[in-house]
Order: structure tokens, then C-alpha cells, then sequence
């Protein structure tokens, strides 16, 4: 380990710890488990919206929401780690680097198809809401019509007792 090295590793173990390497794997490992698990959410999601299954969509989106915060946690928890990005590259060797940025890029693949299955579901819903739509408009020119064929509404009693 050059002087360089030596110093960099005093600066990242005093910045992050001394056991960072440990800390930094184990948090890209986390970020991937649950980039992971909202992958495999995402796609259960796309059927429940075809289903047109609204409880249990709801359900899967409560449990999405579990997993995003868990993932805000672990993203705030990387933070010191992307303030000194530059120093932590030049501290890890050739192959921890790779190995590092393979995973970092995988977390990335899974976040991005998440990302644009939201949005093909995003537009399904809002098709669905507006098929929704016409059909309860639909529904109440029927209610018009059917109104406009019974005549005028009585007032008043209909029967009466007149012999009191």
C-alpha cells in the first residue's frame, strides 16, 4: 500500500468507520434485496391492475410502500459514502472496484424497470379510471331516460282515508 493509499484508507476509516468496506457491501447488498423485492412487487402489480383487483392492489401497494421507505433509510445511510466516492474508488483494489460498481449498476437495472413498469402502470389506471368514467355517465343518461318515459312525478298522497 503506497503513502497515498495509506492515507486515503486513515481518511475513509475516520469519514466512515473502521470496518467502511464491510459497511459499504453490506448496504449495496441490502439496496439489492430490496430493489430485489420491489421487482417481483412491481409485476404483481400489472396483473392485480388487469384483474382490475382493487383490495388486494391496494394491499401490494402498502407493501411496496414498506419496502420504499426501507430503501430511503438504506439511501441515507449510503450518503457519507457518495460525499467521498472519489477516495473510496481510489481505496478499493481493481477487482473489489468492479465488483462494486457490477452491483451498484445491477441496483440501478432493477430501479430503472421498476421505474418504467410504474409508469405502463400509471397509464393503465388512468385508462381504467376513465373507462370508469364513461360507464357511470353512461349509467346516469340511462337513469335520464328512464325518468323521461315514467311522466311527471305525483304530488300529494296517493291514497287517502277519507272516512277518518
Amino acid at each position: 500500500m503506497t503513502q497515498g493509499n495509506t492515507d486515503i484508507e486513515a481518511t475513509l476509516s475516520g469519514r466512515l468507520g473502521e470496518d467502511w468496506r464491510g459497511a459499504l457491501e453490506g448496504l449495496i447488498t441490502r439496496q439489492l434485496e430490496l430493489y430485489g423485492e420491489l421487482d417481483a412487487l412491481s409485476g404483481q402489480q400489472r396483473g392485480l391492475i388487469d384483474e382490475g383487483d382493487t383490495d388486494r392492489l391496494v394491499g401490494l401497494l402498502g407493501e411496496r410502500g414498506r419496502i420504499v421507505e426501507a430503501i430511503a433509510e438504506t439511501a441515507a445511510l449510503f450518503e457519507p459514502f457518495s460525499r467521498c466516492w472519489d477516495d473510496v474508488t481510489r481505496a478499493l483494489d481493481e477487482s473489489a472496484l468492479r465488483d462494486v460498481q457490477r452491483r451498484l449498476d445491477a441496483v440501478a437495472a432493477l430501479a430503472e424497470g421498476v421505474a418504467r413498469r410504474d409508469a405502463a402502470d400509471g397509464e393503465a389506471i388512468g385508462a381504467r379510471r376513465d373507462e370508469l368514467a364513461d360507464r357511470l355517465a353512461g349509467l346516469g343518461r340511462s337513469k335520464s331516460a328512464i325518468s323521461a318515459y315514467a311522466g311527471p312525478a305525483r304530488s300529494g298522497a296517493r291514497y287517502q282515508d277519507r272516512e277518518g
